[in-house]
Protein backbone atom coordinates (compact mmCIF):
# COMPACT_ATOMS: atom_id res chain seq x y z
CA UNK A 1 0.00 0.00 0.00
CA UNK A 2 2.96 2.46 1.15
CA UNK A 3 4.25 1.84 -2.35
CA UNK A 4 2.07 2.21 -4.46
CA UNK A 5 0.84 5.12 -2.54
CA UNK A 6 4.70 6.68 -3.01
CA UNK A 7 4.47 5.58 -6.74
CA UNK A 8 1.04 7.79 -6.96
CA UNK A 9 2.55 10.78 -5.33
CA UNK A 10 6.37 10.33 -7.34
CA UNK A 11 3.25 10.75 -10.21
CA UNK A 12 1.50 13.62 -9.13
CA UNK A 13 5.03 15.88 -8.25
CA UNK A 14 6.41 14.73 -11.49
CA UNK A 15 3.08 15.95 -13.27
CA UNK A 16 3.32 18.73 -11.45
CA UNK A 17 6.45 19.85 -12.35
CA UNK A 18 5.80 19.20 -16.02
CA UNK A 19 3.00 21.02 -16.19
CA UNK A 20 4.90 23.83 -14.28
CA UNK A 21 8.07 24.26 -16.44
CA UNK A 22 7.31 27.30 -18.71
CA UNK A 23 8.66 28.08 -22.42
CA UNK A 24 9.94 31.22 -23.47
CA UNK A 25 10.18 31.39 -27.10
CA UNK A 26 12.83 33.71 -28.66
CA UNK A 27 12.78 35.20 -31.99
CA UNK A 28 16.41 36.36 -33.26
CA UNK A 29 16.65 38.60 -36.46
CA UNK A 30 19.46 36.83 -37.81
CA UNK A 31 23.19 35.31 -37.32
CA UNK A 32 25.98 37.96 -36.19
CA UNK A 33 28.21 37.23 -33.13
CA UNK A 34 26.05 39.92 -31.11
CA UNK A 35 23.51 37.19 -30.18
CA UNK A 36 25.73 34.23 -29.92
CA UNK A 37 26.48 36.77 -26.44
CA UNK A 38 23.21 37.37 -26.25
CA UNK A 39 21.94 34.33 -25.90
CA UNK A 40 24.72 33.21 -23.40
CA UNK A 41 23.01 35.88 -21.11
CA UNK A 42 20.01 34.25 -21.75
CA UNK A 43 20.53 30.42 -21.14
CA UNK A 44 22.51 31.60 -18.41
CA UNK A 45 19.28 33.35 -16.37
CA UNK A 46 17.36 30.63 -17.71
CA UNK A 47 18.27 28.27 -15.78
CA UNK A 48 17.94 30.63 -12.88
CA UNK A 49 14.41 31.24 -14.11
CA UNK A 50 13.57 27.69 -14.45
CA UNK A 51 12.31 28.29 -17.83
CA UNK A 52 12.57 26.62 -21.00
CA UNK A 53 13.85 28.65 -23.84
CA UNK A 54 13.03 27.65 -27.90
CA UNK A 55 14.86 29.84 -30.14
CA UNK A 56 14.67 30.70 -33.90
CA UNK A 57 16.79 32.76 -36.60
CA UNK A 58 15.22 35.12 -38.87
CA UNK A 59 18.09 35.59 -41.15
CA UNK A 60 17.51 39.15 -41.24
CA UNK A 61 14.19 38.07 -43.14
CA UNK A 62 10.87 39.85 -41.82
CA UNK A 63 8.66 37.33 -43.75
CA UNK A 64 10.89 34.43 -42.12
CA UNK A 65 10.15 35.94 -38.68
CA UNK A 66 6.46 36.59 -38.69
CA UNK A 67 6.06 32.56 -40.00
CA UNK A 68 8.46 31.29 -36.91
CA UNK A 69 6.16 34.47 -34.49
CA UNK A 70 3.27 32.42 -36.00
CA UNK A 71 4.79 28.86 -35.21
CA UNK A 72 5.65 29.95 -31.45
CA UNK A 73 2.14 31.24 -31.29
CA UNK A 74 0.44 27.51 -32.08
CA UNK A 75 2.79 25.96 -29.84
CA UNK A 76 1.52 28.24 -27.17
CA UNK A 77 4.67 29.25 -25.83
CA UNK A 78 4.27 31.62 -22.23
CA UNK A 79 6.11 34.59 -23.34
CA UNK A 80 7.97 36.02 -26.75
CA UNK A 81 11.05 37.84 -26.86
CA UNK A 82 12.05 39.00 -30.17
CA UNK A 83 14.56 41.56 -31.55
CA UNK A 84 13.14 42.41 -34.74
CA UNK A 85 14.76 41.94 -38.72
CA UNK A 86 12.92 44.80 -39.23
CA UNK A 87 10.77 47.28 -36.72
CA UNK A 88 7.92 47.88 -38.75
CA UNK A 89 7.10 44.61 -40.71
CA UNK A 90 7.46 42.48 -37.46
CA UNK A 91 3.94 44.74 -36.11
CA UNK A 92 1.83 41.94 -37.79
CA UNK A 93 3.68 39.33 -35.47
CA UNK A 94 2.98 41.29 -32.27
CA UNK A 95 -0.31 41.86 -33.33
CA UNK A 96 -0.51 38.00 -33.66
CA UNK A 97 0.84 37.12 -30.56
CA UNK A 98 -1.52 39.83 -28.95
CA UNK A 99 -4.30 38.54 -30.17
CA UNK A 100 -3.67 34.91 -28.55
CA UNK A 101 -2.97 36.35 -24.92
CA UNK A 102 1.00 35.74 -25.21
CA UNK A 103 3.05 38.80 -23.72
CA UNK A 104 6.04 40.03 -25.42
CA UNK A 105 9.48 41.51 -24.80
CA UNK A 106 11.28 43.12 -27.35
CA UNK A 107 15.04 43.23 -27.07
CA UNK A 108 18.27 44.56 -28.90
CA UNK A 109 16.20 45.79 -31.68
CA UNK A 110 13.28 48.06 -30.54
CA UNK A 111 9.54 47.72 -32.57
CA UNK A 112 8.13 50.70 -34.15
CA UNK A 113 9.46 54.53 -34.05
CA UNK A 114 9.80 55.58 -31.03
CA UNK A 115 13.48 56.40 -29.94
CA UNK A 116 13.44 54.86 -26.15
CA UNK A 117 11.82 51.61 -27.41
CA UNK A 118 8.51 51.52 -26.41
CA UNK A 119 5.76 49.88 -28.38
CA UNK A 120 2.05 49.46 -27.26
CA UNK A 121 2.10 45.80 -28.23
CA UNK A 122 5.26 45.21 -25.82
CA UNK A 123 5.51 44.55 -22.25
CA UNK A 124 8.83 45.98 -21.70
CA UNK A 125 11.85 47.02 -24.54
CA UNK A 126 15.25 45.53 -23.18
CA UNK A 127 18.35 47.42 -24.85
CA UNK A 128 19.58 50.61 -25.76
CA UNK A 129 18.34 54.26 -27.49
CA UNK A 130 19.72 53.26 -31.02
CA UNK A 131 19.47 57.34 -31.38
CA UNK A 132 21.83 57.82 -28.82
CA UNK A 133 24.47 55.40 -29.91
CA UNK A 134 24.57 56.58 -33.04
CA UNK A 135 24.78 60.26 -31.34
CA UNK A 136 27.90 59.05 -29.51
CA UNK A 137 29.53 57.53 -32.59
CA UNK A 138 29.69 60.96 -33.47
CA UNK A 139 30.65 62.52 -30.00
CA UNK A 140 33.26 60.09 -30.26
CA UNK A 141 34.88 61.28 -33.59
CA UNK A 142 34.52 64.94 -32.69
CA UNK A 143 36.74 63.74 -29.72
CA UNK A 144 39.05 62.50 -32.55
CA UNK A 145 39.13 64.78 -34.71
CA UNK A 146 39.28 68.04 -32.44
CA UNK A 147 37.65 70.02 -34.95
CA UNK A 148 34.20 70.10 -36.65
CA UNK A 149 34.80 70.62 -40.25
CA UNK A 150 35.68 67.22 -41.35
CA UNK A 151 34.85 64.65 -44.27
CA UNK A 152 33.15 61.60 -43.09
CA UNK A 153 32.19 58.07 -44.85
CA UNK A 154 29.65 56.23 -43.14
CA UNK A 155 30.03 52.77 -43.36
CA UNK A 156 25.94 51.22 -42.32
CA UNK A 157 24.61 47.69 -41.19
CA UNK A 158 21.69 45.82 -42.58
CA UNK A 159 19.16 48.31 -44.40
CA UNK A 160 15.97 48.81 -42.88
CA UNK A 161 16.95 47.49 -39.10
CA UNK A 162 15.98 49.63 -36.12
CA UNK A 163 19.77 49.98 -35.70
CA UNK A 164 20.76 51.19 -39.06
CA UNK A 165 18.09 53.57 -39.09
CA UNK A 166 18.41 54.79 -35.67
CA UNK A 167 21.99 55.37 -35.46
CA UNK A 168 22.30 56.79 -38.92
CA UNK A 169 19.50 59.35 -37.32
CA UNK A 170 21.38 60.13 -34.21
CA UNK A 171 24.58 60.48 -35.88
CA UNK A 172 23.12 62.73 -38.20
CA UNK A 173 21.72 64.58 -35.43
CA UNK A 174 25.09 65.39 -33.51
CA UNK A 175 26.61 66.27 -36.55
CA UNK A 176 24.07 69.13 -37.10
CA UNK A 177 25.29 72.45 -36.78
CA UNK A 178 28.69 71.41 -37.39
CA UNK A 179 30.76 71.40 -40.89
CA UNK A 180 31.62 67.76 -40.28
CA UNK A 181 30.25 66.20 -43.86
CA UNK A 182 28.69 62.60 -44.24
CA UNK A 183 30.59 62.51 -48.13
CA UNK A 184 29.58 59.07 -48.80
CA UNK A 185 27.65 56.14 -47.02
CA UNK A 186 27.26 52.28 -48.01
CA UNK A 187 25.61 49.15 -46.19
CA UNK A 188 28.56 46.40 -45.34
CA UNK A 189 25.66 44.39 -43.66
CA UNK A 190 27.44 44.01 -40.49
CA UNK A 191 30.06 42.20 -42.64
CA UNK A 192 34.03 42.83 -42.32
CA UNK A 193 34.89 41.75 -45.62
CA UNK A 194 32.25 43.99 -47.17
CA UNK A 195 33.25 47.10 -45.54
CA UNK A 196 37.02 46.27 -46.40
CA UNK A 197 35.86 46.56 -49.84
CA UNK A 198 34.32 49.36 -49.91
CA UNK A 199 37.24 51.63 -48.18
CA UNK A 200 39.34 49.75 -50.52
CA UNK A 201 37.36 51.28 -53.63
CA UNK A 202 36.78 54.79 -51.79
CA UNK A 203 40.72 54.55 -51.86
CA UNK A 204 40.99 53.43 -55.69
CA UNK A 205 38.71 56.83 -55.95
CA UNK A 206 41.12 58.84 -54.54
CA UNK A 207 37.88 59.66 -52.08
CA UNK A 208 38.90 62.45 -49.51
CA UNK A 209 38.47 61.15 -45.98
CA UNK A 210 39.28 62.34 -42.55
CA UNK A 211 37.67 59.77 -40.97
CA UNK A 212 35.17 56.44 -41.30
CA UNK A 213 32.44 56.12 -39.09
CA UNK A 214 30.50 52.45 -38.93
CA UNK A 215 27.66 50.96 -37.40
CA UNK A 216 29.32 48.19 -35.65
CA UNK A 217 32.75 46.88 -34.82
CA UNK A 218 33.20 44.15 -37.67
CA UNK A 219 32.82 47.14 -40.50
CA UNK A 220 35.30 49.54 -38.74
CA UNK A 221 38.03 46.45 -38.59
CA UNK A 222 37.07 46.24 -42.17
CA UNK A 223 37.71 49.62 -42.31
CA UNK A 224 40.85 50.27 -40.55
CA UNK A 225 42.33 46.73 -42.32
CA UNK A 226 41.97 48.14 -45.76
CA UNK A 227 43.73 51.21 -44.76
CA UNK A 228 46.42 49.79 -42.60
CA UNK A 229 47.30 48.29 -46.28
CA UNK A 230 47.22 51.52 -48.36
CA UNK A 231 49.37 53.00 -45.51
CA UNK A 232 46.82 55.57 -44.56
CA UNK A 233 45.94 54.26 -41.08
CA UNK A 234 47.76 56.78 -39.23
CA UNK A 235 45.68 59.69 -41.31
CA UNK A 236 42.10 58.62 -41.07
CA UNK A 237 40.54 57.86 -38.09
CA UNK A 238 37.94 54.43 -37.30
CA UNK A 239 34.80 54.41 -35.54
CA UNK A 240 33.22 51.41 -34.76
CA UNK A 241 30.53 50.55 -32.52
CA UNK A 242 29.51 47.74 -30.36
CA UNK A 243 32.56 46.72 -28.37
CA UNK A 244 33.11 43.26 -29.29
CA UNK A 245 36.39 41.11 -28.19
CA UNK A 246 38.22 41.80 -32.26
CA UNK A 247 37.36 45.38 -31.31
CA UNK A 248 38.40 45.98 -28.25
CA UNK A 249 41.68 44.72 -29.17
CA UNK A 250 42.08 46.23 -32.86
CA UNK A 251 41.78 49.83 -30.29
CA UNK A 252 45.08 48.44 -28.35
CA UNK A 253 46.34 47.73 -31.99
CA UNK A 254 45.58 50.83 -33.34
CA UNK A 255 43.42 49.84 -36.31
CA UNK A 256 40.30 51.10 -34.89
CA UNK A 257 40.49 54.42 -32.95
CA UNK A 258 37.49 54.14 -31.07
CA UNK A 259 33.94 52.31 -30.52
CA UNK A 260 31.44 52.27 -28.02
CA UNK A 261 30.70 49.11 -25.44
CA UNK A 262 27.56 47.45 -23.51
CA UNK A 263 27.12 44.47 -22.11
CA UNK A 264 25.48 41.98 -25.00
CA UNK A 265 25.70 38.67 -22.24
CA UNK A 266 23.75 41.68 -19.58
CA UNK A 267 21.22 42.57 -22.29
CA UNK A 268 20.29 38.79 -22.85
CA UNK A 269 19.76 37.87 -18.98
CA UNK A 270 17.96 40.98 -18.21
CA UNK A 271 15.72 39.72 -20.97
CA UNK A 272 15.37 36.31 -19.32
CA UNK A 273 14.71 38.12 -16.21
CA UNK A 274 11.76 40.10 -17.45
CA UNK A 275 10.18 37.34 -18.67
CA UNK A 276 10.21 35.25 -15.41
CA UNK A 277 9.21 38.73 -14.04
CA UNK A 278 5.97 38.57 -15.81
CA UNK A 279 5.48 35.00 -15.41
CA UNK A 280 5.73 35.53 -11.93
CA UNK A 281 2.74 38.63 -12.23
CA UNK A 282 5.14 41.18 -11.24
CA UNK A 283 4.83 44.80 -12.95
CA UNK A 284 7.36 45.68 -15.96
CA UNK A 285 8.55 49.25 -16.68
CA UNK A 286 7.94 50.14 -20.68
CA UNK A 287 11.73 50.18 -21.14
CA UNK A 288 14.83 48.23 -19.63
CA UNK A 289 17.60 50.37 -20.52
CA UNK A 290 21.07 49.18 -21.65
CA UNK A 291 23.43 52.32 -21.89
CA UNK A 292 26.36 52.09 -24.25
CA UNK A 293 29.17 54.19 -23.27
CA UNK A 294 32.53 55.46 -25.69
CA UNK A 295 35.63 53.39 -25.50
CA UNK A 296 39.17 54.81 -26.67
CA UNK A 297 42.79 53.80 -26.34
CA UNK A 298 42.79 55.40 -22.89
CA UNK A 299 40.56 53.37 -21.32
CA UNK A 300 39.78 50.19 -23.47
CA UNK A 301 41.78 47.86 -20.81
CA UNK A 302 38.92 48.43 -18.17
CA UNK A 303 36.33 46.37 -20.76
CA UNK A 304 36.15 42.69 -21.59
CA UNK A 305 34.78 41.86 -25.00
CA UNK A 306 31.82 39.26 -24.42
CA UNK A 307 31.56 38.58 -28.96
Amino acid sequence: MKKLLLGALCLVLGATAFAAEKVIGVSLPGPVGYFIAVRDGMDTQAKKEGVKLEYTDANWDPIKQLSQIEDLVAKKVDVIAVAAADSEAIKGAIAIANEAKIPVIAFTNAIGSDEDGKYDGVVTYVGQNEVKTGALTGKIAKNLLKKDDAKIVLIEGVPGTPPQRNRKKGLTEELAGTKMEIVYNQTSRWEKERAMKIVEDLIQKNQKMDIIITQDDNSAMGAGMALQEAGLKDKIYVVGLGGSKEGLAAIKDGLIDGTTYMSAVEEGAKTIEAAGKLLRGEKLEPVTPMIQVEVNKENVDNFKGEW
